[in-house]
């Protein structure tokens, strides 16, 4: 009689044993970060776009496929991306994601802000531009930046932006 009930403790010890395991392995993929947006291999157009994470504190983003020079980005960080292929990975404070890529196309955007007195030439673009002012038959050129915003007159000019 005393066999059996050693047995019997055994068993429901080797039971609470594979239970906790289990429980330590369900916690350990559940708390695992994902990578929810971009997907993998997107082409993203849009400049202004948010990772979006779950399970996860920070997102590790590179130039380079081995990660051996990346940026940390939080949730206050703004950063702006050239056109090209990324890199990137979620971390939290136990394990980092798989790595993922993404592309950020390029972007041509030229704007024309008009005001009282003068209007303003923006490159809403994501790339630098080559812009041409076009008065009559005379034919004029310009840089603008990423960003740049130029001061201009105001007179009958047509503007055509391309990229540098």
């Amino acid at each position: 009689m005393k066999i059996k009930k050693l047995t019997l403790e055994k068993k429901i010890i080797l039971a609470e044993i594979v239970l906790v395991i289990g429980i330590l392995i369900y916690l350990f993929f559940s708390i695992s970060p994902k990578q929810v947006y971009p997907l993998n291999g997107a082409v993203i157009i849009e400049p202004n776009f948010v990772f979006e994470i779950e399970n996860g504190e920070e997102v590790l983003l590179s130039v380079y496929e081995d990660f051996n020079d990346y940026i940390i980005l939080n949730e206050n960080s703004e950063v702006n991306l050239a056109p090209g292929e990324y890199y990137w990975k979620v971390r939290n404070e136990f394990r980092e994601s798989e790595m993922r890529n993404f592309t950020i196309q390029s972007h041509v955007g030229l704007n024309i802000k008009q005001g009282e007195n003068s209007n303003k030439l923006i490159n809403s673009g994501n790339v630098d531009l080559e812009v041409e002012k076009k008065i009559g038959s005379k034919f004029t050129g310009l840089i603008l930046g990423v960003n740049e915003i130029k001061e201009i007159g105001k007179d009958n000019s047509t503007y055509e932006g391309s990229q540098k």
